[in-house]
């Protein structure tokens, strides 16, 4: 029995030394963690929450109102490694734009404008994005905050974005060269629940991190 528990015991002192050796390594940055995100509408990533910018670009997808291609949002980067491939059927990516006239708010400013998009990493292990929320519940760490986007209820399909609150142009060009276009998202009661929710109103989003765990590395004895 004495020999079953020494080699039991000597087993577990094994695997958590090991364990501990990972650890270390994390902690001290020899093994890759953390995530990634993009940031809608800007160019920079907040360093106050600890991100950094892994590259910044222009956001696009599929034209409007085409009916195939795809359905995501792309953050393009500025320096692309292109092929030239002769002959056969293609999609087509296009450059996004701000598509807010006539509101009455900041945004308006935007309309028409080319949309900016920077990749972020944080050593944050966990990203969420809620809509209709400002801020993150207990816990977790605001990245950022601003408006829900996607295409228009008529024209086709695209994911949801949450394009940041203080959002820039790429340029000033007011190109008005359209492509992938970003809308307002607001509620419309019915299957939405009236209060909380109010028909009309637009909504917004947050990105969320979650930090990671604070993790005692001292070997056991």
């Amino acid at each position: 029995m004495n020999l079953y528990h020494n080699i039991y015991v000597s087993d577990c002192k094994a695997q958590n030394q090991e364990q501990t050796r990972v650890i270390r390594q994390l902690v001290n940055g020899r093994v890759s963690s953390g995530n990634t995100y993009i940031r809608w509408g800007r160019t920079t990533c907040p360093s106050e929450t600890g991100a950094h910018v892994v590259y910044d670009g222009y956001a696009g997808g599929s034209w409007y109102s085409h009916t195939g291609g795809g359905s995501d949002t792309l953050c393009l980067p500025k320096d692309p490694e292109l092929v030239d491939i002769v002959g056969g059927g293609r999609s087509h990516v296009y450059g996004a734009e701000y598509y807010t006239t006539a509101t009455d708010h900041k945004f308006a400013q935007l309309d028409d404008q080319e949309v900016p998009c920077v990749v972020c990493y944080t050593p944050h292990t966990n990203i969420i994005m809620i809509p209709a929320k400002t801020t993150c519940h207990p816990g977790w760490i605001l990245e950022y905050s601003g408006f829900l986007m996607t295409g228009h209820y008529t024209h086709h399909r695209r994911d949801y974005v949450c394009m940041d609150g203080e959002a820039e142009p790429l340029d000033d060009s007011y190109g008005s060269q359209d492509g992938a276009l970003f809308y307002f998202v607001e509620g419309t009661c019915g299957s939405l629940p009236c209060g909380p929710y109010i028909n009309g109103y637009e909504l917004t989003c947050a990105v969320c991190s979650l930090p990671p765990a604070r993790i005692n590395t001292e070997p056991l004895k």
